[in-house]
């Protein structure tokens, strides 16, 4: 929590809150495969152009009328705009290839992404914020590396895609972590930036075909649901991040990819010896995060 006064009933209301946002966050796949039938770059540029108004009520439903106001229009400002411009074209490449997995009925290597985000996340502290790395976290990165090895024996190549939407997250957070804003804001600003190119896409996959969006009313109302299926768990994350503790945060965070790998499991998508071997290496890894998160919680 960023302070020690919140009321007990403040820190249920944000635990429920974070954990509603991960379990959303980690059955995403499921509506993701409604469709299956759509072009990916449509998928993802509907995403991005629905996101921005859902991100606008967002920032006021959050904020208020003239607090809200006042967020947006210090995002806009020449050094914040070019911050999140950066952060945007890494959120980008993050849903694209995000989608085209679980499109592609790839979502246990999906789920492999974000179990190795938050011991990928050790390295990035290490690296750019200086932070001391522990003997656990140590053995956990090691187990995870070992882990991402196999796997690659499993598929005759690296999991490249999974590893490049595992960065591509890291990157992002790094960003945001430095860009003073609030999350809907954020939001908001980069997928105003990300919007010209999402409808350069959109013009792309016209020339080759029809838009599914123009199909028929339904499927227009479903990618028009990626918007506050964007939305609403970035709120529900916000409101739970400022009420309850980092610690209870880091392992909320396994919620989602375990969710997500159960969803590949029930797609009966190919799971072989190599997989579990792989995979059982990364959890290793993650037991070692998490013991020594609650370990260092523990210290006065």
């Amino acid at each position: 929590m960023n302070t020690g006064e919140a009321t007990t009933p403040d820190q249920r209301a944000g635990f429920v809150a974070a954990a509603s946002a991960y379990v959303m966050w980690g059955f995403f796949p499921l509506y993701l495969k409604l469709f299956a039938e759509i072009d990916v770059r449509e998928v993802l540029a509907q995403r991005i152009l629905w996101a921005a108004p859902w991100a606008l009520i967002a920032v006021f439903a959050m904020s208020g009328w003239r607090l809200g106001r006042g967020e947006i229009a210090a995002a806009l400002n020449p050094r914040m705009l070019a911050t999140l411009a950066v952060s945007a074209c890494f959120i980008f490449v993050n849903w694209g290839l995000y989608v085209y997995l679980v499109i592609s009925g790839r979502v246990i290597e999906s789920s492999l992404a974000y179990f190795l985000t938050p011991l990928v996340s050790v390295g990035v502290g290490v690296l750019f914020f200086r932070e001391k790395i522990t003997g656990l976290q140590c053995a956990a990165l090691a187990l995870a590396l070992v882990g991402v090895i196999v796997q690659g024996v499993a598929l005759g190549a690296p999991p490249w895609i999974a590893l490049v939407i595992c960065v591509s997250w890291s990157g992002y957070a790094v960003i945001r972590k430095r860009a003073s804003v609030p999350a809907a804001v954020g939001l908001l600003v980069e997928s105003l930036i990300l919007a010209p190119l999402a409808i350069a896409m959109l013009v792309w996959v016209g020339r080759e075909a029809p838009l599914a969006f123009s199909s028929d009313t339904s499927t227009a109302l479903l990618l028009a649901t990626a918007g506050p299926a964007t939305a609403i768990p970035l709120m529900a994350f916000a409101f739970g991040a400022r009420r309850v503790s980092f610690t209870t945060l880091g392992l909320l965070q396994f919620v989602a990819p375990t969710l997500q790998f159960l969803t590949g499991l029930a797609f009966g998508e190919h799971f072989t010896v190599f997989h579990a071997i792989s995979f059982a290496l990364i959890w290793a890894g993650l037991g070692c995060f998490a013991w020594d998160t609650l370990a260092r919680a523990k210290q006065p």
